[in-house]
């Protein structure tokens, strides 16, 4: 009796030590995990910061050129000439065609853009302009 006493005082404590050692490792591996989540998570911050700051940089720059009115590079400017479009490359001296397109039949607004001098980006633009108000 005293030799099945001991037997199963023996298994129980293997039970109890098998038991605790899983407890241990799955709270050792569960404070592990969380670690590395803790750390990705700092990362992702750290990224979100990053892309947070290059937008307001991006937005910052846009502003800046609004401001500066910088504009597109242009080859040909439209000016009034004697109440008709004139046609000038980019330096403004330079002619490049007077047109028989009357100022007084274009709508106001495209009049007074070309009072101020309108800016044609290329070639194509050009000659769409041209086929457009040309009768």
């Amino acid at each position: 009796m005293e030799k099945k006493c001991s037997i199963r005082l023996f298994l129980s404590g293997v039970s109890i030590s098998a038991a605790l050692c899983l407890c241990i490792g799955f709270f050792a591996g569960n404070h592990r995990t969380q670690k590395i989540y803790e750390e990705r998570i700092v990362l992702l911050k750290q990224q979100n910061e990053n892309l947070l700051t290059m937008q307001k940089e991006a937005e910052a720059r846009a502003e800046l050129a609004e401001s500066m009115n910088l504009l597109e590079p242009c080859a040909y400017i439209l000016l009034a000439e004697e109440g008709y479009v004139a046609v000038y490359y980019a330096d403004e001296k330079t002619l490049y065609a007077v047109t028989d397109i009357r100022m007084d039949g274009l709508p106001e607004d495209l009049q007074a853009e070309i009072s101020q001098g309108k800016s044609i980006r290329d070639e194509e633009q050009l000659y769409n302009f041209l086929e457009n108000y040309t009768s």
